[in-house]
């Protein structure tokens, strides 16, 4: 863990998901979401999910924050997506900053108030740049589990994930896996190949869910993958309620062709 603290504020921003690199249509990247169990809670709607890594000394980092969409028509029947948009200036800018800093940034009550009425108008980020930290999607996984079905869900959990499941509600896997981007010749970039994150939900309330995460980068070393682990608290702030919220942002709508008499 040596190195975890100095790498975290760049994987932070490697994988800054929303704050520098975005699409709004699901159409751009594969998505899936796969369900084990029943779903105990009603999640239709629109979320901004916001996670910490805590380290030794009482130090801790935001990572890279995220909004995601889900439709709900059953317990058994849910589609998580995630939208990959650019946050509000006033949001994206102190998450930057305070990963420059020993606390993690948090987000106030106002932030959360502005991204309810305008997550569904974020616009999507264009023009990705690999020494501006940003990744390209190439596809994102989504896994719901309830408590009966961890055992069949997450495989080889470590103690403290084993622990963190112990009275939970239910649990979010979500992997990432990025696209590689050009390197000029010359130059030596460790690029974020994956993220893989662990959401167990101990409490809800109308607005928040809350709980703890566990989350791996792997980065591309020189010969060798790099991994990461690190571990916090996560929140997710509902943003908007119902079926409606969960379509993407400026998605287009498929073309039908016409019928055949």
């Amino acid at each position: 863990m040596r190195s975890a603290t100095s790498v975290i504020a760049r994987l932070a921003t490697a994988s800054c998901l929303i704050a520098g690199a975005a699409t709004a249509t699901p159409s751009d990247f594969a998505q899936a979401t796969r369900v084990e169990g029943k779903v105990p809670v009603s999640l239709a709607g629109a979320w901004f999910l916001y996670a910490q890594a805590e380290f030794p000394g009482g130090k801790s980092r935001a990572l890279a924050p995220e909004l995601l969409t889900v439709s709900q028509k059953s317990d058994r029947d849910v589609a998580l997506h995630l939208l990959d948009v650019q946050l509000p200036k006033s949001i994206a800018e102190p998450y930057k900053a305070g990963n420059k800093q020993p606390k993690a940034w948090e987000p106030t009550p106002d932030d959360i108030a502005l991204l309810r009425t305008q997550w569904s108008k974020l616009p999507p980020a264009t023009n990705k740049d690999l020494h501006a930290n940003d990744v390209v999607y190439d596809r994102v996984e989504f896994t719901l589990a309830s408590p009966e079905k961890y055992a069949e869900a997450f495989s080889a959990a470590d103690p403290g994930i084993d622990e963190a499941l112990k009275g939970s509600l239910f649990a979010l896997e979500v992997v990432e896996k990025y696209r590689p981007q050009p390197i000029a010749p010359g130059e030596n970039v460790a690029q974020v190949m994956e993220r893989k994150s662990l959401y167990v939900v101990r409490s809800k309330g109308d607005s928040v869910l809350e709980g703890k995460q566990f989350t791996g980068y792997v980065a591309a070393g020189p010969g060798v993958p790099i991994p990461i682990a690190l571990n916090g608290p996560f929140k997710l702030y509902r943003l908007a309620k119902g079926a409606g919220a969960s379509a993407p942002a400026k998605s287009k709508p498929t073309p039908r062709r016409p019928a055949r008499r």
